[in-house]
């Protein structure tokens, strides 16, 4: 990298010329020739060029650009995110979950920030008034801040990624996160006796969600196809997208399909579900939009345009308007829920099923996995091994 220098007053005044690196229009770095005086002699004005040629070098002197966190972000994520799905790398609910949260929390907090202003406290304060969302849930808000600065190192627009100097990052949940999210066995039949008088609907949802502990997009998305009546084993192979008129499935998030067992009280529910979804359908021929759902879309004050009756339930709607309104009536403990998740695969632990049946059931990749979410178990389990034990080789006494 070069640089010039002009004389305007010999010996007084000299101008320099260098390169600096300014954001072009699509995010990357665009070089620009800088002039700038120096007063002073010949030789000062070659040490000043020096220090500019090296600063430039080492990424250090770049432009004090107008670019925001929120516009840096939206390109970001047009050009980086975007590509990823459209060549298969990333997963199309990876682009809507962090569409959802640069719209939803960053943007109104740190937005209107100028990128190169972007400070570890600024970060700092950001990660703590997420007091609302769950260890994991801060840690993918850590995860998607710190890959688009560190795009925005790599693009010459700022020199270094704060993100990687914020004190207290986002960490994995830990034991006390799950266990404020688990119901006991007493809570569980509190709740499910509420969402049985919701309606039939809810009140073959939530217990299907307690049964499988699948997920929120996996239970939206399964269909009448999925279940065997007879053998009373329900295949998990797909995960929502994307609602509306057009709905969009993806695998289930390991990529595998799972099949499970259910029990004979969710299977009557079930049949009872087959059934009010065809009187539904009967009597709405015309706007009904059969997508083959298990669940979905029904007359109400949330649903009430006819082009949406039969689509996927919105999963993101179902925690704020029905499941904490079933919370309250129950008078049981306010989980999320994903909490059902724990909560299915706490008490199925506790009470001695195998570690490798609930992995399955969960979907996990290991046992290992399943045993590190739920360590809090584990002494119980360890506790019935020793009483087991102590009865075989010693007997009743």
């Amino acid at each position: 990298m070069r640089g010039s220098i002009k004389t305007i007053i010999s010996g007084k005044k000299y101008r320099i010329i260098f390169d600096r690196y300014d954001v072009g229009p699509t995010g990357g770095r665009v070089r620009k020739k800088v002039w700038k005086t120096v007063n002073g002699t010949k030789g000062e004005a070659e040490t000043e060029l020096a220090r500019k040629i090296t600063q430039s070098k080492d990424g250090q002197l770049i432009e004090p650009a107008k670019v925001t966190v929120a516009e840096w972000l939206t390109r970001w994520l047009a050009k980086s995110i975007e590509a990823r799905v459209t060549d298969g790398r990333r997963a199309k609910a990876t682009l809507l979950g962090y569409s959802r949260i640069i719209k939803k929390h960053v943007a109104p907090r740190l937005g209107s920030v100028r990128l190169q202003d972007l400070r570890p406290l600024d970060l700092d304060a950001y990660y703590s008034s997420l007091t609302t969302l769950s260890s994991a849930s801060r840690q993918v808000h850590h995860a998607l801040i710190n890959s688009a600065l560190k795009s925005a190192v790599k693009q010459g627009l700022v020199s270094r990624n704060v993100a990687t100097d914020v004190d207290e990052k986002p960490k994995k949940g830990t034991r006390q996160d799950v266990l404020d999210h688990v119901w006991t066995a007493t809570e569980v039949g509190r709740f499910l006796e509420t969402a049985r008088s919701a309606g039939t609907q809810a009140a073959a949802f939530y217990t299907l969600a307690l049964d499988t502990g699948a997920r929120r997009g996996e239970l939206a998305s399964l269909k009448w196809t999925d279940l065997d009546f007879e053998t009373g084993r329900l295949t998990i192979q797909r995960h929502l997208v994307q609602g509306g008129l057009l709905p969009e499935f993806s695998p289930t998030k390991s990529k595998v399909a799972r099949t499970v067992e259910l029990a004979p009280q969710t299977l009557v529910l079930l049949r009872v579900q087959k059934k009010h979804q065809a009187e539904i359908k009967l009597r709405n021929r015309k706007h009904y939009r059969d997508h083959g759902l298990i669940f979905a879309k029904e007359w109400g004050d949330t649903y009430n345009r006819p082009e949406s009756l039969g689509g996927p339930l919105q999963v993101n709607n179902i925690a704020a308007r029905e499941f904490n309104k079933l919370i309250k009536v129950a008078g049981v403990k306010r989980i999320k829920f994903h909490g059902m998740r724990h909560t299915m695969a706490t008490l199925a632990l506790s009470t001695g099923i195998p570690v490798h049946v609930v992995q399955r059931r969960l979907g996990h990749a290991s046992a290992e996995m399943t045993l590190n979410i739920y360590s809090h178990v584990l002494p119980s389990m360890q506790q019935d091994a020793a009483d087991r034990l102590a009865h075989l080789y010693y007997g009743s006494a």
